[in-house]
């Protein structure tokens, strides 16, 4: 399907572990209709059979920030969906590193952002075995994400949609911001 003529918008989300990020792109990409970015990380740990090292989070980074800039190239749809923004690579730096050097390179790409969707961390948390840490890093991911969302996106005028509840829920709200 070849590509519109105008580059698609993009929709940026973030939330700690199991708080329906994927869930909630894969409906997304159905309704809008739009374009999804998977995340680069998932791909490493399972690649690696480890998670990154802090060394590793600023190539993370690049690698989900070029992820989406050639999903954008090539979408046929006005939408495109990333899932995560590369502000969790950001996010995951901090907590696990107390890190906070990629803090201003991620906010800054998110300008490219028409909204940034921060899913809440009130979905039950679930095991999987692989990448999941548990319910405490969750809740620690989503402080960094509001302290993030206060001193990085919104001074630089970057819109930021909290969505909670059930999928149907946080779909509705979502179309209802994308709308023009």
């Amino acid at each position: 399907m070849p590509r519109t003529a105008r580059p698609p918008r993009r929709l940026g989300l973030v939330g700690g572990e199991c708080t329906g990020k994927t869930s909630l792109a894969a409906a997304l990409e159905k309704v809008l209709p739009a374009c999804r970015v998977d995340e680069a990380l998932r791909g490493f740990v399972e690649r690696e059979g480890r998670p990154p090292r802090h060394d590793e989070q600023i190539s993370l980074l690049a690698a989900q920030q070029a992820r989406e800039d050639a999903a954008a190239l090539a979408c046929p749809h006005p939408w495109l969906v990333v899932d995560p923004a590369p502000l969790m690579t950001a996010v995951y730096s901090r907590l696990y590193f107390d890190d906070t050097s990629l803090m201003a390179p991620a906010a800054e790409q998110a300008d490219g952002y028409s909204v940034v969707i921060w899913c809440a961390d009130d979905l039950p948390w679930t095991p999987d075995g692989v990448h999941r840490d548990g319910p405490d890093f969750r809740s620690r991911a989503d402080a960094i994400i509001a302290e993030m969302v206060r001193e990085h996106l919104h001074p630089r005028g970057i819109e930021v949609l909290r969505v909670a509840g059930p999928l149907e829920d946080r779909v509705a709200r979502v179309g209802r911001a994308c709308q023009p």
